[in-house]
């Protein structure tokens, strides 16, 4: 089990399968379990990166360091730590928010940026036409008063069924894991946090999911982040309220498997030098689930490319050099030895 030492902090986190890297970030009282499906459906293809933060799952819970900014650059030293040269990130929710103040740390060797069910901000500002300064205070409340019975209530409000959801017990068992002093000052750090500002410096491929159905962050947050960074395209799902990647998992792996492809040939030139080391290194870690979903690509390949052709090749090549050696050296050897 990785785990990486910081500042005050131990971070749980995982790596699986091969390829580009990408990092998936959980929203506030997740942890990295919520993207179990999105690891089994990306590995194949990418090196997927997923992690506790701190506080959150099998990450040690401080008492402090739960700002956005303090979050990203746990983050930033988890990519550096890793060796990852280049990175595309994934966030949902608060990941989302905290996705993006990451990416601007990492400047170039970030490739891409998702954002799922997320927003730039300034929810408790009563000038922001997309805030609800009425809702952060009921939630700061109830988070204070009982934790675990406004888990109950509030991990309904992450699926379009609601309480019909057959993810909620599982969801509501997940949050419940969390510390309350880490849930209150997780919550204070997204209600106070303002990206807004911010926004038109991100300059990289950026894709914008959210649930048509979404409880807790309108539509009007997710056009407002398409607005504001420049070339980002934003997709709605139907079917989904607040967790697009858990409600609709196979349209959402679809999606973001396309656009990370799409994105990945940007970093190509500066990953491709340095992936024969790398590759001579994967073996150790062991990668063995990644393993064997590419084999049965390879194999169809070979066995329809011509198996044949690259068998004879090298068999006529060795054949002569051995036989004019034999012939030269045959009569000059016994020669030397007669003198």
């Amino acid at each position: 089990m990785p785990f990486l030492t910081l500042g005050g902090a131990t971070l749980r986190y995982d790596r699986a399968g091969a390829g580009p890297t990408v990092l998936l970030i959980h929203g506030w009282l997740g942890n990295r379990s919520f993207w179990e499906r999105q690891i089994t459906a990306l590995r194949d293809r990418f090196t997927v990166v997923t992690v506790d933060l701190r506080g959150h799952g099998e990450s040690s819970p401080p008492r402090t360091g739960y700002t956005i900014g303090g979050m990203a650059a746990d983050l930033e030293q988890l990519v550096r730590a890793i060796g990852a040269q280049k990175v595309a990130v994934v966030g949902w929710s608060m990941g989302g928010m905290i996705a993006q103040e990451l990416v601007r740390r990492l400047g170039d060797r970030a490739t891409g940026l998702v954002l799922v069910g997320t927003t730039a901000g300034a929810i408790a500002d009563p000038k922001n036409p997309h805030g609800n300064p009425a809702l952060a205070d009921e939630i700061r409340k109830a988070v204070t008063e009982d934790f675990r019975q406004f888990v109950r209530t509030f991990a309904a409000q992450l699926f379009k069924l609601g309480t019909a959801s057959p993810l909620l017990a599982w969801a509501t068992g997940q949050m419940q894991r969390t510390p309350p002093h880490v849930a209150q000052a997780c919550l204070d750090a997204v209600m106070e946090a303002d990206l807004r500002d911010k926004l038109s410096a991100l300059k990289l491929p950026t894709l914008v999911i959210h649930g048509r159905a979404e409880a807790l962050f309108p539509l009007g947050m997710a056009e407002e982040l398409k607005k504001g960074i420049s070339g980002a395209k934003l997709e709605i799902f139907e079917e989904s309220g607040h967790s697009p990647h858990l409600e609709e998992p196979e349209r959402f792996n679809e999606t973001v498997a396309a656009f990370l492809g799409a994105a990945a040939p940007a970093a190509a030139p500066a990953a491709r030098p340095a992936q024969p080391a790398a590759a001579a290194a994967a073996p150790k870690p062991g990668p063995a689930k990644a393993a064997p979903a590419p084999k049965p690509a390879p194999k169809a390949e070979e066995k329809k490319a011509a198996a044949k052709p690259v068998a004879k090749k090298p068999a006529p090549a060795p054949k002569k050099p051995e036989k004019k050696a034999a012939k030269a050296g045959g009569g000059k050897k016994p020669a030397k030895k007669k003198r």
